[in-house]
């Protein structure tokens, strides 16, 4: 099936941000929560067998084919779907539209900072985060993504005007 797909992320964030959410309703896309998509991999009896033998903590390229079948399963007659986090382009996503945001990385600073952390030791921590989440870049064109910052209302609008400029 055609698909219309784009992918949110604002890593280190785990779940889909109130701004991803209004996005992605505005441009009228089904969005498919990670917590779906384990629920529907846990019930998969071959993935059962499979992922515990892996023996790898966080993404990994072999759990591609239960990640699509999930996705499949979770998207029937859906054409035009969001997804969260940048790793979907690891397990063989490749976005329409791939929007990111660093923000929540500056947001956690003042907690940083509470716990006896530097500026610059942060700055630093920020700069190897966005290094670890770029390598899932490679692949998706640059003119497929983009970088938003601002407030939630900015992030929506800059998103669902990109959105729109990329259906086809």
């Amino acid at each position: 099936m055609d698909r219309f797909t784009v992918v949110f992320d604002a890593s280190p964030i785990n779940e889909p941000t109130a701004w991803m959410k209004q996005a992605a309703a505005q441009a009228n896309l089904h969005l498919v929560l990670q917590d779906d998509i384990a629920r529907t991999i846990s019930q998969d009896p071959k993935a059962r067998q499979v992922l515990p033998n892996l023996n790898v903590e966080g993404a990994d390229a072999r759990m591609a084919p239960f990640y699509q079948a999930a996705l499949e399963k979770l998207t029937q007659g859906k054409t035009r779907v969001a997804l969260h986090s940048v790793t979907w382009t690891l397990y063989g996503v490749k976005p329409d539209a791939f929007i990111y945001s660093w923000d929540q990385m500056q947001d956690e600073r003042p907690k940083a900072r509470k716990m006896g952390m530097s500026d610059p030791n942060y700055d630093h921590y920020v700069e190897e985060a966005k290094k670890k989440v770029r390598v899932f870049f490679k692949g998706v064109p640059a003119d497929r993504m983009l970088e938003i910052t601002g407030t939630d209302a900015q992030k929506v609008a800059s998103a669902v005007a990109f959105i729109r400029s990329k259906e086809r």
